[in-house]
């Protein structure tokens, strides 16, 4: 009995053992969630540096009168700027001329820039926009007073080497260089189709290295025909700027 008893002792502290190191390797796990969600962005966006198109970091451009543009539009898909343009004063000719425009102001800044028209797209759905302008009328003059001449017959601009640029370097919108304006008819300037154009974008005409050291920009021009009759007064024009959705497609 002794001698069976010293036996099984053993067998039962080695089992105790066994038990104790089983409890300590148990390991448990559980899961949580992190979760966030967007909408359909809104509000305005400041005019950008059409070099440095950073939504960040806004600048004040200038209009050629020295007065501030048109407030930008406020939600989802807005046109923040665009620029006007100076022509210059210039001798009357009576042979074809094309005048080249000035190039983009600033408030408090000696900055000169490419000329540019500005687009925010915070709709969240990349379904895509069209960007176009559309010259109200010929130029006419300013002035109340008599007016032999009151239209510039036959003047057109033209916005050349057009570069859409935009932090968000990927997914560009296209952009079409337009070689004489119609004066009542919508031109196409940018398009961005489905899964394009997100976020702030410019188009500008030229780059940085196209600015004259006169302060010009030779991407934006006037043409001007010599057999246009013109008084010793200044002409002007209005340009309006159509941003659209793309049509969604609707089954046939």
């Amino acid at each position: 009995m002794k001698k069976t008893t010293l036996l099984s002792v053993p067998l039962i502290l080695i089992s105790l053992g066994l038990a104790v190191k089983a409890d300590a390797t148990t390991t448990q796990s559980s899961t949580s969630q992190g979760i966030v969600g967007f909408s359909t962005g809104g509000g305005t966006q400041s005019p950008v540096d059409p070099n440095l198109p950073d939504p960040t970091l806004p600048v004040t451009p200038q209009n050629p009168d020295g007065s501030t543009p048109n407030p930008g539009g406020d939600g989802p898909l807005t046109i923040d700027f665009a620029s006007s343009f100076d022509f210059g004063t210039h001798d009357i000719s009576n042979q074809d001329q094309t005048y080249v425009a000035k190039a983009q102001r600033y408030f408090n800044s000696g900055d000169l820039t490419p000329n540019y028209v500005q687009v925010t797209d915070r709709r969240g759905t990349f379904s895509g926009w069209e960007l176009k302008v559309m010259e109200l009328t010929q130029f006419t003059q300013i002035s109340t007073g008599p007016q032999k001449y009151r239209e510039l017959k036959g003047s057109t601009i033209s916005l050349k080497n057009p570069i859409p640029a935009s932090l968000n370097g990927d997914n560009a919108p296209s952009a079409q260089a337009i070689q004489s304006l119609i004066p009542g008819v919508e031109t196409q300037i940018a398009l961005a189709v489905s899964g394009k154009g997100a976020g702030t974008w410019v188009v500008r005409w030229g780059s940085q290295e196209n600015i004259t050291q006169e302060g010009l920009n030779p991407e934006v021009t006037l043409f001007v025909p010599g057999a246009t009759p013109k008084d010793a007064t200044a002409y002007q024009t209005t340009l309006n700027w159509i941003l659209s959705d793309l049509p969604k497609n609707t089954p046939a």
